[in-house]
């Protein structure tokens, strides 16, 4: 009886601590980095800086849904001294500086005599944020230990990934180990898996050597890695390069990086570049090259896609004066109807058949509006209103 009362308050005992445990979560200090440096010496624990800001929604995750987790707490606090820092307040503004950090959240660790050994970032569930705990108290996974294996042999293609993958993860510069590996790559050794690896996460620059080899071998490295890994990597380039020309609207600048993005040659890059170049013409309100790139482009990359056609067929009725071009939007219009018949297309095709002067069409597109308005039940006024203007 006595042995079963023990149990009982043995077991309730437990799930008390581990409540409150979990409750608490992993025990961050606000102290400062010094503070936490000074007592990992003492206590020979490694250093674990949680840097974040107060607006970041993945910190908050992190902070309500994977620092209380219980074998998220039970791990760090064992083997970690933990602090976290607001890098927008206080020592975390000259902090952020000295880290450049350039997104939140942000884990550094430090080994016992203050040197970082460690770093990620980014949202993690709390497996993965465990598995980086430990990789970060694993020495063949720091930091210094993969500089040193990279530096000792920059040729080696296996080291170097090995290093750049780390740097990545943490967020910083790749550019100067990448580049020195590179430099020692002939054109027949940059035909391999691992440097294609190493291409994918680590190059941008168009002009480069090692770009313009890849743009130059696209069906060797969809052998090597696959079609889907060299589509990814390419049209990620090219959204990377003229995405932001296009949303300030930089049409000097834009049509220099175009350039670059055309040699690709590619359907995908290329019909990426043709939709750009629709965004940009029509934000600088250049009608003439819009209605050029539609003319040359259209048919081949938007015949299949009905609200593209529409969309164009749209701004040459409200943009386009020249009766040749407007037959053309009409012949986009239609198209758009062939593949799928919408109320709006209908009255855009009766306003273009209108410009043109030809109110036979326009009469009978505005009566198949109208008519297809009814049988949905949905408001045809606009039809109506247009049956009316052509009587």
């Amino acid at each position: 009886m006595f042995k079963g009362i023990k149990t009982i308050f043995f077991l309730f005992f437990l799930n008390l601590i581990q409540s409150s445990f979990a409750q608490s979560g992993i025990l961050f200090s606000e102290t400062g980095l010094k503070t936490a440096l000074e007592l990992g010496k003492s206590e020979n624990k490694p250093i674990m800086l949680w840097c974040y800001a107060t607006w970041c929604p993945h910190c908050k995750y992190m902070k309500t849904e994977v620092f209380p987790n219980l074998r998220v707490a039970d791990f760090f606090n064992r083997n970690f001294v933990t602090v976290a820092q607001d890098m927008e307040k206080g020592e975390g503004i000259e902090l952020n500086n000295e880290l450049k950090i350039s997104s939140f959240p942000t884990f550094i660790f430090y080994s016992t005599n203050g040197e970082i050994v460690f770093r990620i970032e980014g949202e993690l569930k709390p497996t993965a944020f465990i598995t980086e705990g430990k990789n970060a108290l694993t020495p063949q996974k720091q930091l210094p230990h993969l500089k040193e294996q990279f530096d000792k042999d920059v040729r080696n293609s296996e080291n170097c990934f090995e290093y750049i993958h780390a740097l990545k993860k943490a967020g910083m510069d790749l550019s100067e180990p990448v580049n020195k590996h590179f430099a020692t790559q002939t054109d027949k050794q940059l035909l391999s898996e691992v440097n294609w690896r190493i291409f994918s996460n680590g190059i941008s620059d168009f002009n480069s050597r090692v770009f313009q080899f890849v743009i130059g071998h696209q069906k060797e490295y969809s052998d090597i890695a696959s079609p889907e890994r060299v589509k990814h990597k390419l049209d990620y380039e090219v959204k990377a390069l003229l995405s932001p020309l296009v949303e300030v609207t930089d049409t000097l600048n834009y049509v220099l990086k175009r350039e670059q993005a055309a040699k690709i040659q590619s359907y995908s890059t290329d019909s990426l570049i043709f939709n750009y170049d629709l965004k940009i013409w029509e934000f600088s309100h250049n009608w003439q090259k819009y209605a050029e790139c539609c003319l040359q482009s259209a048919d081949k990359f938007s015949s299949n896609n009905p609200a593209k056609l529409s969309e164009i067929a749209g701004n040459f009725l409200k943009h386009i004066e020249k009766l040749a071009l407007l037959q053309q939007a009409l012949h986009w219009a239609n198209h758009s109807l062939s593949l799928d018949e919408e109320y709006d297309t209908y009255l855009l095709c009766a306003k273009l058949y209108m410009k043109l002067k030809d109110s036979p069409n326009a009469l009978k597109m505005s009566e198949n509006a109208k008519n297809l308005a009814r049988k949905f039940g949905w408001e045809g006024t606009e039809a109506e209103q247009l049956l009316k203007e052509i009587h």
